[in-house]
């Protein structure tokens, strides 16, 4: 009876041991731009520095535009803010409702603020987004907001994914060509990757000026189990800890139910 008892208690607390070390923990945060890399809000048009960090639940991240094309990220994207009131020619997108004003129903979505290219539409060449994460980084979603047009003169985004310098997935936009997505977000996504390091954004569409990047709301997708696997010495003692209390407790059980019988 004992033997079968500690076998019960041992596969039960082993099978806790074994689902908590090897299963999958994906981590998402999202950045809203509602803060800068500081962690304080922004002003309109504030550019972001190549050299800023925004971290996020482990992964730390860099916006820029690679104005060449040649690999190289040599301009800054700048803070837009939302609902723009002011005779400021320097905006993110211009929608039906006015300046950097989200379509009804999606104002919340867009927040306070978003961020867009340097030099407002002008061609932006790529706009990358760079991955530092201890963990391998799976997935990732993004807004791209305000991609219209018209027949001949239209709007299409490619977003491209990469382990490194290796494509690993790629996604294009719906085609802007009439008023559908006027002032509102088209989102993107992508999980179940190995790694991702970066993000490229190309704008593929026939316009040839007033070309806007208006992005927001970024969420990358890190897989945490990766550096869950091995579990420290704390761990192992606490697992320890936890089928000794089971054990006993089965043993206490059995005692105090022989007792009542007798």
């Amino acid at each position: 009876m004992f033997y079968r008892q500690f076998i019960s208690t041992f596969k039960l607390t082993s099978l806790f041991i074994v689902m908590l070390t090897f299963s999958s923990l994906s981590v998402a945060g999202l950045i809203t731009f509602e803060s800068n890399a500081a962690g304080n809000t922004p002003i309109d048009n504030e550019v972001i520095k190549l050299s800023d960090v925004f971290t996020i639940d482990g992964v730390d991240i860099r916006f820029g535009f690679d104005s060449n094309s040649n690999g190289i990220i040599n301009k800054k994207a700048v803070f837009e803010r939302a609902g723009n009131t002011y005779l400021d020619l320097k905006t993110g997108f211009v929608g039906e409702l006015g300046k950097d004003t989200a379509a009804l129903g999606f104002e919340s979505q867009l927040g306070n603020f978003f961020i867009r290219q340097h030099q407002p539409y002008k061609p932006f060449g790529i706009f990358t987004i760079l991955y530092d994460s201890a963990d391998p980084v799976t997935g990732a979603s993004g807004e791209i907001w305000d991609i219209d047009g018209r027949k001949g003169n239209t709007e299409l985004f490619l977003v491209e994914v990469y382990n490194v310098d290796d494509l690993v997935a790629y996604m294009t936009s719906p085609l802007g060509k009439d008023l559908t997505l006027d002032g509102k977000p088209w989102s993107f996504g992508f999980s179940g990757l190995n790694d991702i390091t970066k993000i490229e954004i190309s704008f593929i569409g026939s316009k040839t000026t007033g070309i806007g990047l208006a992005f927001n709301n970024f969420s990358p997708i890190r897989d945490a189990s990766a550096s869950n696997q091995i579990p420290e010495p704390s761990t192992i003692s606490l697992f320890f800890l936890m089928f000794l209390f089971l054990f006993i407790n089965k043993i206490t059980g059995k005692s105090k139910t022989t007792t009542m019988l007798v």
